[in-house]
């Protein structure tokens, strides 16, 4: 009996390896070693995966709140076990020589994974804390690299998939680059390069893009920006695994594409130019994602997090030409804005997928133990997204996502010529409009908005709210200006007219690169110390104080 199991591990072990080099091959490159030699263990000769998605992960001085998040993924994972104890209980009582290399793999992998076989851990990136202290721990610092990993190492046997957020490349006490601080999260990690592709089942390929920019921002230093060498090998990846073969891709990404739908705050990510994946780019590096997900039938789900937003709303799911954008939640009790603590599990296998969420705020009394529930299949045979219940959703101001514009929405002026809101009469004047040189600009929440005009997603503020405020709105000759006019002041009314920036956009850059900010401000920091060193200008400065 011994001699048939060492045979039979023998065997396995060689199955594995062939199929292992079998993966390799068919990639084209070698896999990235993520978490250890562990990371190329799944079989891919069987259909069924599941992983753990998390969100924007933000450690925290107190770790309780995390580890035990952990235990709920992985007590879920053990729940939800693609295990079949029947079938490898049947498989352990035939003789070796009987049984397939397939059939072999999965008594090696079903002693080796347990409960958890064929399961990935997924982490969105943003590892490191939201307060900067200037010291080693904040994000985007090797501590904080190796603080993240040893807490992924908590998920024991999952081999970790990993794409950098717009934080960990905030090591700016620590590095003088983006590319010394992304060399040391490539390392901390064991990567190559900051994208990567791994098969987890047949026909399955997971897919990560991880921005690589930080200190190089030209706007925004929390854009999530994509690069063109990433872009063109993602597309490359899509034309070499076809959905006409039987492909099925799942993406993942710090933050979500431009057009997905997901709901996003407009005083936050909309307003500082850093919801989408290239958001401050050109409108081909903004747009190229969704005009991939158009092309290319097998891009079946496309996971982010970066908003810190729950899986309760309503456009938490979203499908778009056959794709669903999913966006997941956090586990840090520091980090969520809406209360909610959640983490993404997805299950999948040749007929579909199946999207849990993991309540890491909600418990059973009784047992403590995290609810887990059923959020949406999708059934791959019709494509359609089926919602398996209802939305918490928020309407009050604090959650008052941004407008996207849709065709029929009763909101669009087609051919407007003069006044198109007054946010003094009609504050919550919702409207939008093409402008002559094809531009679309739109009313909402007491702003003037730019959207996109292919995919109609917000893209940036053009107006703020506070000098919208009483003021109306006024489209010329349909679309060749538009003007602001204030008659609050008197007879004669005070008009502004509002102009495009260089490049043809409306949209105001109103969050600049934050190492920018920084140098300007230890400048003035700078000075104002010197200036209190000298005694004539401490002397003026007394002088004005007393007069």
């Amino acid at each position: 009996m011994a001699l048939a199991m060492i045979s039979i591990a023998f065997v396995a072990s060689v199955a594995s390896a062939h199929a292992i080099v079998g993966v390799r091959a068919r990639l084209g490159r070698p896999l990235p070693a993520i978490a250890g030699s562990a990371a190329v263990r799944m079989s891919v000769a069987r259909d069924s995966f599941s992983l753990v998605v998390l969100g924007d992960l933000h450690l925290e001085d107190d770790m309780t709140a995390h580890e035990q998040a952990r235990e709920d993924c992985l007590a879920a994972l053990r729940e939800l076990s693609l295990l079949d104890v029947e079938k490898v209980k049947r498989l352990r009582q035939q003789p070796a020589g009987e049984l397939d290399v397939a059939e072999l793999e999965l008594l090696l992998d079903a002693a080796r994974e347990g409960e958890l076989l064929d399961a990935q851990l997924v982490s969105l990136g943003d590892l490191g804390r939201k307060d900067i202290r200037h010291e080693p721990g904040d994000a985007g610092t090797t501590k904080c690299f190796a603080d993240a990993k040893a807490f992924f190492d908590g998920f024991g046997s999952l081999p970790l998939n990993i794409v950098t957020g717009n934080h960990d490349l905030e090591g700016l006490d620590e590095f003088d680059t983006d590319a010394s601080n992304l060399q040391a999260w490539l390392n901390c990690f064991g990567l190559e390069v900051p994208y990567w592709s791994r098969q987890v089942a047949r026909r399955t390929l997971l897919v990560g893009l991880s921005t690589t920019r930080f200190r190089e921002s030209p706007f925004s230093s929390h854009e999530v920006h994509i690069s063109d060498e990433q872009i063109a090998w993602f597309e490359r990846t899509l034309e070499s695994h076809p959905a006409a073969d039987g492909w099925r891709v799942l993406v993942f990404s710090h933050a979500p594409p431009l057009g997905c739908g997901l709901r996003v705050l407009q005083g936050v990510h909309i307003r500082n130019g850093c919801a989408w994946l290239n958001h401050c780019g050109t409108p081909a590096q903004s747009r190229a994602f969704l005009k991939l997900v158009r092309a290319h039938p097998q891009l079946k789900l496309w996971c982010s997090g970066h908003f810190h937003l729950s899986h309760d709303f309503e456009d938490s799911l979203t499908q778009v030409d056959g794709c669903t954008f999913a966006q997941v939640g956090v586990v840090g009790p520091k980090s969520t804005r809406d209360s909610r603590r959640q983490t993404r599990l997805v299950q999948g296998d040749s007929n579909g997928l199946r999207m849990y969420t993991v309540n890491h705020h909600l418990r059973d009394p009784l047992t403590n133990k995290a609810l887990t529930r059923l959020d949406a299949e999708v059934d791959f045979a019709d494509g359609r997204l089926r919602m398996a219940h209802g939305s918490d959703d928020y309407d009050h101001a604090d959650w008052f996502s941004a407008y996207t514009p849709q065709d029929a929405d009763g909101c669009y002026l087609a051919a407007p010529s003069g006044q198109v809101a007054c946010t003094e009469s009609s504050p919550e004047s919702i409207c939008w409009w093409h402008m002559a040189d094809g531009k679309t600009l739109g009313v909402h929440d007491g702003q003037l908005v730019e959207y996109d005009a292919e995919t109609l997603s917000p893209l940036g503020i053009v107006v703020q709210k506070d000098r919208l405020h009483g003021r109306q709105v006024v489209v010329v000759n349909e679309g060749k200006a538009v003007i602001l006019v204030d008659e609050r002041a008197g007879e004669e009314p005070i008009i502004e007219v509002v102009h495009p920036n260089d490049d043809g956009s409306y949209w105001r850059r109103l969050q600049r690169n934050k190492r920018v900010r920084q140098a300007e401000k230890a400048r003035e920091k700078l000075a104002r110390e010197w200036l209190e060193q000298q005694p004539r200008y401490r002397a003026r400065d007394s002088a004005s104080n007393s007069a």
